[in-house]
């Protein structure tokens, strides 16, 4: 009788408190202020991503990392290892050229996300982490960059280096790379030249 009377209280006991404990978090979470929607959160998490860009049937461009994530309403994030390589030029001329970094945030121009998936353009790319672009014997490194899409501008304000077949020079000041026109500044004070290693 005793171990009954023992036992219900015990019972009574861990149902009093459980009560409590919802009835407190119940309160809590009508304290808290609703949904913001402009928090950023991953809809969509990707491994091994590859994604890949098709004209008239044949491949033009190609990104891959080792994750990606889509985020409302308007980006994409790459994380580990990520590259691109786009065709460029035409005919006999065509190569490809190849950008590689640690991470980075494609911003695109949508509203959400089911337009970002199939019909939005990319406004702008930030890179960040060893970002490197090879393109026509030419090698440019820096700590970050952003690629503007409607001017096809590659810029920082990061230091950079330059090589390529008898050069090598830095740039202090950052650099702006028109990857259409295949123009590059290199804001100074830059260092180095022709035939000429620096430590």
């Amino acid at each position: 009788m005793k171990k009954r009377v023992k036992l219900v209280l015990a019972l009574a006991v861990i149902a009093v408190t459980s009560g409590v404990f919802i009835a407190r978090e119940r309160g809590k979470a009508r304290s808290r202020t609703g949904y913001e929607s402009n928090i950023r959160e991953a809809r969509i998490t990707f491994e091994d991503f590859t994604a890949t860009r098709y004209l008239a049937g044949s491949v033009t461009d190609v990104a891959r990392a080792k994750s990606g994530y889509l985020l409302e309403p308007n980006m994409l994030e790459l994380f580990g290892d990520v590259s691109v390589r786009t065709l460029r030029g035409k005919g006999h001329r065509q190569r490809w050229e190849k950008l590689y970094c640690e991470t980075a945030t494609a911003y695109f121009q949508s509203s959400n996300l089911a337009q970002m998936v199939t019909s939005s353009a990319v406004d702008h790319v930030d890179l960040r982490g060893f970002v490197k672009l090879e393109s026509k014997g030419m090698t440019l490194e820096s700590d970050s960059a952003r690629y503007t899409n409607a001017t096809g501008i590659l810029q920082s304000e990061s230091q950079v280096k330059v090589t390529g077949p008898g050069i090598y020079f830095r740039g202090e000041g950052g650099f702006s790379f028109d990857l259409r026109k295949e123009n590059l500044n290199v804001l100074g004070p830059v260092k180095g030249g022709g035939n000429f290693e620096m430590p």
